[in-house]
């Protein structure tokens, strides 16, 4: 059973056991991503196609011309609180963390996803974020939640996880028919960490999904310091 399917693993692993499972997933869907991502590339560069010539992706921290300090606060906090935050906030199903993800997920979305910095776009997002909020508390209860948990939540997981890769479509500079496999290959390595996130979030709680986005991120950050240090 693929990991985005294992979701009371809770009820039945210990903690130390779902961790480990966590564990072995992230280490083979990352070897799985880089050797998919590779094989793309090595198809591109045998037609005499260097992809990476003909576009940019943000998310390559190589390309990064921000100063260490403020890439590594990126890769190692912004980025996962906030893609965390997003993405799997609302996947415990429960009345208060569900408003409280919809309260915030206007505001992240324009200022992490969008870069809007304009003052009154802002505070009428937090105005609305306040008003879901309210109608989600006032409207909704829990036996409700409970009740879309057990009939939508493998739904949610699945949507959330997809989501997750195609959103970081918004890295690539250019984007055109011929490098749509490259961007492919590029975008699942997002939704396989996305999948092993998932999971850790569904079965061990919301921090421990930002802790194994922190872990996917590893090579990147290892990356990036190896970069600047050259």
């Amino acid at each position: 059973m693929f990991i985005l399917n294992k979701t009371n693993e809770r009820l039945t692993k210990s903690r130390a056991k779902i961790i480990g499972h966590a564990l072995l997933w992230l280490v083979c869907l990352f070897v799985i991503g880089v050797a998919v991502r590779t094989a793309v590339f090595v198809a591109y560069m045998s037609q005499g196609v260097n992809p990476n010539e003909l576009t940019t992706f943000a998310g390559d921290v190589s390309s990064q011309t921000k100063s260490l300090l403020i890439t590594l606060a990126m890769v190692v906090i912004i980025a996962p609180v906030c893609e965390e935050l997003m993405f799997r906030l609302g996947l415990s199903f429960r009345r208060t963390t569900v408003a409280l993800w919809a309260a915030l997920l206007p505001l992240i979305t324009a200022v992490y996803l969008f870069k809007c910095h304009t003052w009154y776009v802002l505070v009428g997002l937090v105005v609305l974020g306040l008003l879901l909020y309210w109608a989600i508390s006032r409207f909704t209860s829990d036996e409700q939640w409970s009740t879309w948990k057990r009939r939508y939540l493998l739904i949610a997981i699945w949507v959330t996880a997809i989501g997750f890769g195609l959103v970081h479509l918004m890295a690539f500079s250019v984007i055109t028919v011929q490098l749509l496999p490259f961007v492919l290959a590029t975008i699942l390595m997002p939704f396989l960490g996305g999948c092993v996130m998932t999971y850790a979030r569904v079965n061990l709680g919301f921090g421990w999904g930002i802790l194994f986005h922190i872990l996917w991120n590893v090579p990147a950050i290892l990356t990036l310091i190896l970069h600047h240090v050259k």
